[in-house]
Formats: C-alpha cells, structure tokens, sequence
C-alpha cells in the first residue's frame, strides 16, 4: 500500500521552461500547479499520476505534435493518462491548471462509490475537449484550492469526487464486450462481500471468514479480492471503517463509543487513522460539519 500512497509529484517531466505558478499539495495522491509556458516545443511525461488539464489562457497557435490542425484554447481540456508521454507545439504564450490524482485513488472511488471492478477503468487520451461541465467541475475545484491552501477539506473532497465521476461515466475508454476481464471475484461475490464488510464493520473481520462466505481458499479469495477492488482486503475494510466514522461524527455520539462500533480497538487508535487519512482529528472534523 505505501508504493500506492506516495506522494503525487506536481513536477511532471515537461522539458521545456515552463514555469510553476501555484502549487498545492491537497493529499497524498491529489495535487494541482498552475503553469506559464511562451513559445517553445515541449515533451511531457507523466508516470506516476493522470493528469487533467485546463487551459486558462491562450492556446490558439498550440497543438500536440501528433494531431496537428488540432488548435487548443482557453477553456479546452486534456486528459492525460498515466504513464502518458506526448510532444507539443506551443505557438505563443499558455497559462493552464494541472490536476494530478494516482490511478488508485481514482479505482478506489470507483469501487467504493460507483461500484465498479477497478480492473473495468481506464481514461481515455484527450487533446482539447470541449466539455462545459468538466470544465466548471476543475474550475470550482481549482478556485477551491486556492481558498483552502492549506490543504483538501469536506468541500474540496465532494468537488474531487465530483470530477472522478464525472470522468468514469463520460470518458472510461474500457469496453466490456471487447475485451472481457478474466479472474476476479463474480458480481454477486462482490456483492456478497461488500454487504459482509458494512454490516459487520464493528466485529472482527477475517480473510478466512469472508473467503468462506463466497466459497474460496483464503489465497485465491485475497488475489481475487484485490484483483477486482484494486487493493488488499485489510486496506478496503480500514477505509470502509474511517467511511463509517465520518458519518457518525455527524451524530453527538461519543468517540469512544464510535471506534468501537467501527471496529477500532481503541479510540487513540481511530483518532491516528482518521488523522493519517483526512489529515483532521475526529473531534475537529466534527466541528467542521458544525459549520
């Protein structure tokens, strides 16, 4: 999991003279920067996130060196998958917005919220889409950055996630009927599991237990689990958890009391997860919701 968790790097490799005009590091696997570029040819490479962009300013003598007569301008976006390397004609001055996310934390929302195999998303390659509302998504979210700079809040995550949906339902360039995934657990294991995890969020869970519920080995169960949700089991029900914590916040119900109905062994314990995770302490994420 920590290979998956490390920090989004906001210096993609553009081997050009762009420079960074804003920076804000919101998560471990979420980050913006603002870009100036002037005329130059520029190679851009980006291994270890997605990349969306926003064009701000200009982009009228632009294009990418492989869709040439394919001019960009102000309000036009590209999406940029991970791993993606392209070349550029930069014909005059840019100012654009970069949003940075980890293929994981996109497959986790499609998991958890969307209820989709992780193994079914795959973003398209995008040079300048005109999509009205993507582009007031990015740029709520982007003037929400800059108003909470200090790092992603309530408001900032249900922006964010608002942006994912919007681009697995509209730009997930995986086709079931043309290529069928093998492996993995069945719709109705997944089913099966995911009920087993929220009802039982306060007792003990067990790979051996959950594997027995669909009828596996503990082995091919754990494989097969992380094939289809993206991560190990233990990681999905830690989540699961925390999930569950930020909705009891919303009650005046004692904190003691909420890590033992989320399964946490002490409440120190859930105060440590809660904060790794939202970067709040329980009690501070409760006032939060008060405002």
């Amino acid at each position: 999991m920590r290979s998956q968790e490390q920090k989004i790097d906001t210096a993609p490799l553009i081997r050009s003279n762009a420079t960074i005009t804003g920076q804000f590091d919101l998560h471990r696997e979420v980050a913006v920067a603002t870009w100036s570029i002037g005329r130059n040819q520029v190679s851009y490479e980006k291994p270890d996130s997605h990349t969306l962009s926003l064009y701000l300013k200009g982009g009228e003598t632009s294009c990418r060196a492989d869709q040439l007569g394919n001019w960009g301008h102000a309000g036009t976006l590209c999406l940029m998958p991970q791993g993606h390397a392209s070349n550029w004609h930069i014909g005059g001055e840019i100012d654009f917005a970069h949003l940075y996310f980890s293929d994981h934390i996109l497959k986790q929302y499609a998991s958890e919220r969307l209820e989709r195999d992780v193994r079914m998303i795959d973003l398209k390659d995008l040079t300048y889409q005109n999509d009205n509302t993507l582009q007031q998504l990015l740029t709520g979210y982007l003037s929400h950055c800059h108003s909470m700079p200090e790092g992603i809040d309530m408001l900032g995550e249900q922006l964010l996630y608002e942006i994912f949906e919007h681009l697995i339902r509209t730009y997930n360039g995986y086709d079931s009927k043309v290529t069928p995934i093998k492996g993995g657990l069945s719709p109705q294991r997944i089913r099966l599991v995911k009920a087993m995890i929220g009802d039982h969020l306060g007792d003990p869970l067990s790979i051996q237990g959950l594997a027995a519920l669909v009828g596996l080995s503990p082995y091919h169960f754990a494989r097969q689990f992380k094939e289809s949700f993206g991560d190990a089991p233990a990681q999905y029900i830690g989540r699961q958890r925390l999930q569950a914590v930020k909705h009891l916040l919303e009650s005046d119900m004692p904190l003691a009391v909420i890590a033992v109905k989320t399964g946490f062994s002490q409440q120190s314990h859930m105060t440590a997860q809660f904060k790794r995770h939202t970067g709040f302490t329980p009690n501070q994420y409760r006032t939060l919701l008060k405002h």
